[in-house]
């Protein structure tokens, strides 16, 4: 349990940090950036299962990469949520969030010993 609230909390500071140094992703107010992390959080908690079990057998075909782009969709998804507050310059930037997003997730499901993703 401690390790699914630190993931959602690494979520919700990945975002405004990703403003912070990414050239591609512009942010106006830090307090609406983190309300963008927490629905990004929430739908990795609710719709990414979903998305990624629907379409596991062409994440399989694509050698993952697929998931990567169910990740910057979702990225993508809350950005366009909450009009004005941050916004990512492409597609492209909306990927590196998510790895970036991901790769946070991950180190603190190591460091809790939960790897569950």
């Amino acid at each position: 349990m401690l390790g699914a609230i630190l993931r959602f909390i690494a979520t919700v500071a990945a975002i405004p940090l990703c403003a912070t140094y990414m050239d591609g992703v512009h942010m106006t107010d830090w307090t609406r950036a983190a309300m963008i992390g927490a629905i990004l959080g929430l739908l990795y908690l609710v719709l990414r299962p979903v998305v990624r079990l629907l379409l596991k057998v062409f994440n399989w075909l694509t050698l993952g990469l697929l998931y990567v782009g169910i990740d910057a969709w979702l990225v993508w998804t809350a950005v366009s949520m909450m009009n004005g507050a941050v916004s990512v310059d492409n597609f492209w930037w909306a990927v590196a969030v998510a790895v970036v997003v991901n790769v946070a997730r991950t180190l603190i499901g190591a460091l809790t010993g939960s790897l569950r993703n």
